[in-house]
């Protein structure tokens, strides 16, 4: 910042002053100044050096944002499968049945073929 030194300097003539010398108060008002835009500086400088902080920051809103989406999505297909009085409609009920039946038939599958394998193990 650049500084004025004419406004720091007392006018000449004044008891016990030299002439032309800085004025104490004024310098040590310009210090402190001087020391809070560096203080001010040093903390931006840290912050932008701080990586953990800024990737810590970042993953905290993405998790809130996301978190945000999936509770609208859920609300949003709440909505959808329900009618007025919090009821499945039958589009709901229809994929929640077939969710069900490809469900037991995966089980189902697995199960034959775990025992089709172990009677095989015997066997031989």
């Amino acid at each position: 910042m650049p500084h004025d030194d004419a406004k720091h300097v007392r006018p000449t003539g004044q008891a016990g002053d030299q002439p032309g010398q800085p004025d104490a108060p004024a310098l040590e008002a310009e210090i402190e100044r001087t020391r809070e835009e560096v203080a001010e500086t040093v903390d931006l400088l840290a912050a932008k050096l701080d990586v953990k902080g800024r990737v810590r920051d970042q993953v905290s809103h993405t998790a809130e944002s996301t978190k945000a989406s999936a509770a609208h999505q859920l609300r949003s297909a709440r909505e959808k499968a329900t009618d007025g009085r919090g009821r499945p409609t039958p589009a709901a009920m229809s994929v929640a049945a077939g969710v069900a039946v490809g469900v037991i038939a995966v089980l189902v599958v697995r199960s034959r073929r775990a025992s089709t394998s172990h009677r095989r193990i015997r066997i031989r």
